[in-house]
């Protein structure tokens, strides 16, 4: 018989068994689809020969000019860094480019076991909050904190267009939950499934705005101006208005996220091709620190819900 009180656990474990899972596959079977346009940089379009090596007959001139085309690309892309093969990347072989800023994401499997196990213990016990409670709502908290670090190993591991619209997906689903989650808070009488409805569309128009953005304009932060834009005209207005209604406030559990995403994003700014922090065949604060931090937000904010916050839970049975 199924028992609410270990959904949690079964959204954890699926979720790493379906998108980890299919990641092993394609790493050790190749990465279909075309190269992602991080590789461009300012440019829109590189020429067809410095996405395939030269073959070892090759003329000296013929890998000059490859490794010239070469030093431009790993100068002036937007692929964050980490020294990757271009032809490797270009010809989807197995393998994982970017090796640190990947496999440093697997923090997010410790990161969404602590929400999972936390999830337990207040439906064990009885909820007083909407975070603890038996609706779908924390759940779907577990597979966004879990997503948020295993979708961006699918664009650092392929460095494929369809892999960095999979990383885009994963912030675009955490930050939209922090939306429909304070929004469903405010709004008890509004429907769940109404809720659901509104943040799976949101999340696909975001997801395909950000894409065709990003593919006419190859070297903006798209996925980070309208992360931003969402936190400051959605998010966080609705978090205000909560608090004055709520009588509540941001205890040092909301600011401790805030501050490890303030942190985070220092890193990475800094750490991005060019800056004074990138050193392409060095450590990665990329995936060492950005990624890391972040997953630290999310249990923030996940422990502020859960002690800080008070919902008449019987509401949204």
């Amino acid at each position: 018989m199924f028992d609410r009180m270990y959904s949690g656990f079964y959204v954890w474990g699926i979720g790493i068994v379906v998108v980890l899972g299919l990641f092993l596959v394609f790493m050790l079977a190749g990465w279909p689809g075309p190269i992602n346009n991080c590789v461009w940089g300012s440019d829109k379009q590189l020429p067809e020969s410095a996405l395939v090596a030269p073959p070892p007959h090759a003329s000296a001139q013929a890998q000059k000019n490859y490794q010239l085309e070469l030093k431009k690309i790993a100068a002036d892309n937007t692929c964050y860094c980490e020294a990757f093969s271009v032809s490797d990347a270009a010809q989807g072989k197995p393998g994982v480019r970017q090796k640190q800023n990947t496999w440093f994401n697997l923090y997010a499997i410790v990161t969404s076991f602590i929400v999972a196990w936390g999830v337990y213990w207040s439906r064990r016990d009885g909820a007083e909050n909407l975070i603890g409670s038996n609706t779908l709502f924390p759940d779907v908290y577990i597979f966004a904190v879990l997503f948020l670090g295993l979708g961006s190993m699918w664009f650092h591991g392929a460095i494929k267009e369809w892999g960095g619209i999979t990383d885009d997906l994963s912030m675009y689903v955490f930050v939209d939950f922090l939306i429909v989650y304070t929004l469903r808070r405010l709004w008890i009488s509004i429907p769940e499934w109404v809720m659901w409805v509104g943040y799976i569309l949101t999340v696909a128009l975001v997801t395909g705005l950000g894409e065709y953005l990003s593919v006419n304009n190859p070297d903006a932060p798209i996925s980070a101006i309208l992360i931003l834009v969402q936190v400051l005209l959605c998010y966080l207005p609705l978090q205000i208005v909560l608090w004055i209604r709520q009588s509540e406030r941001p205890t040092w559990r909301w600011w401790s996220g805030v501050g490890c995403i303030g942190v985070a994003t220092f890193f990475w700014i800094f750490s991005q091709t060019g800056k004074f922090m990138c050193s392409p065949t060095g450590p990665q604060p990329h995936g060492l620190l950005w990624h890391p931090l972040a997953g630290a937000m999310a249990v923030f904010v996940y422990f502020y819900w859960r002690c800080d916050t008070s919902d008449d839970v019987t509401a949204f049975a």
